[in-house]
């Protein structure tokens, strides 16, 4: 934890004076180690900073990640409760809300600070590649330009959108509005996907950019990927995580299924995704395990993001209580992460369309479960009789306002 970072200053022409969106002179009148976690001045925008990724041993618990504020869960569950609707009847937005309620500690939070992190990384680059990487460097840059489906659905609910080139095959820094962070350019074809060092400098990026936002006062990020190919990598993630579940749901039907050796992912998730992971992959779960540990929810819709938070659930089990579903997908691999997850889909639009644009579909509803909390009236407050019968009655009361 350390090391350099990068900080964003301005200046209306080149010589300067250099300041940041608060007018905060780039400058120090005298000498400090500037950006320490130690430093108490803030100046600059970060928007990249060191990490060390940590490893974990078999069975050692991650004390850093908060546990979920099980007072504020109950007191807006009895709010909800007693909102004029007929009890329950909201469903999985009142899930949300309650969810909100034990992440932040609040009852009614009023708002939640949002953003969209998309990694980009190609596959099998050294496979049968006619594109050579060019349709996601092309997609990359139609999000970078704002022009993306996500784009549309991020402004609409005051959400930034950062795009960092992780593994992309093709270069990215001509591209403004990527942050260049290339650890491969598109990982191999074959076993192992990945060098042990690469696989840790991408988990490191994503532990950095997770770091970084929660230092910015992010709340929820809703997690995105661009890539050729990718869902080649969700499908070997996915299986080398759940090969004692499909072995034996093979040997019911008689067959027998023969899984080569890609090690324990709960114990070595570095080992594991070298082997048949994908930069994108390793970024966003350390994305995704840094921001549990920031006391941030994420957001997840397809299965290369699926797979990412199905790892980091499968390391950390206590990362959980921080994730949320989006999007549903008719797609075999993204149903067996979340039959593995015991979680179910929001919203079932018939969606393909990958880049985060079903996580930023997903950050909406959390707005929908705010606004729930603030804007509806409970039967107290609106000087409604209470249920005298039925799910309601003793639930539902008039001092609840």
């Amino acid at each position: 934890d350390g090391g350099y970072q990068m900080r964003i200053f301005r200046s209306e022409n080149p010589d300067g004076p250099y300041v940041d969106c608060y007018g905060t002179s780039a400058l120090f009148k005298s000498y400090k180690m500037n950006y320490s976690s130690e430093t108490a001045d803030k100046r600059g925008v970060m928007i990249f900073g060191g990490y060390q990724w940590e490893g974990r041993s078999g069975g050692e618990s991650m004390s850093r990640i908060p546990e979920l504020n099980k007072e504020a869960m109950e007191a807006c569950q009895l709010y909800v409760d007693n909102l004029i609707k007929p009890i329950h009847s909201l469903g999985k937005l009142e899930e949300i809300a309650v969810r909100i309620a034990g992440v932040t500690g609040k009852v009614k939070p009023s708002y939640l600070n949002k953003a969209i992190v998309i990694f980009g990384g190609d596959t099998a680059s050294d496979g049968e590649n006619k594109t050579k990487g060019q349709l996601s460097h092309d997609e990359m840059k139609l999000v970078a330009q704002g022009a993306g489906p996500v784009n549309a659905a991020a402004r609409m609910i005051d959400a930034p959108v950062y795009l960092i080139d992780v593994g992309l095959e093709q270069d990215t820094s001509d591209i403004e509005g990527v942050l260049t962070q290339k650890v491969i350019r598109g990982t191999h074809f074959g076993h192992p996907a990945m060098d042990d060092e690469v696989t840790a400098a991408a988990i490191s990026v994503g532990m950095s950019v997770g770091k970084t936002l929660a230092g910015q006062g992010i709340e929820v990020i809703g997690l995105g990927n661009i890539g050729e190919r990718s869902m080649l990598s969700a499908l070997a993630v996915t299986t080398a995580i759940m090969k004692e579940d499909l072995k034996k749901a093979s040997e019911k039907t008689g067959f027998a299924l023969n899984i080569s050796d890609v090690g324990d992912f709960a114990k070595d998730p570095v080992g594991t995704l070298s082997i048949v992971g994908s930069a994108e992959i390793a970024a966003l779960f350390g994305l995704v395990v840094e921001a549990a540990r920031c006391n941030m929810m994420v957001v997840f819709d397809n299965a290369v993001t699926g797979a990412a938070v199905l790892g980091a659930v499968t390391a950390y089990p206590e990362i959980r209580n921080f994730v949320i579903p989006s999007v549903y997908y008719e797609e075999p691999v993204h149903q067996m992460q979340m039959q593995k997850l015991g979680m179910k889909s929001f919203l079932h639009y018939d969606f393909t369309e990958a880049e985060g644009y079903g996580s930023a579909l997903g950050l909406s509803l959390m707005d929908a479960a705010i606004d729930m909390l603030n804007q509806m009236k409970t039967f107290g407050s609106a000087g409604v009789d209470v249920a005298e019968d039925g799910p309601g009655a003793g639930r539902q009361r008039e001092e609840i306002k």
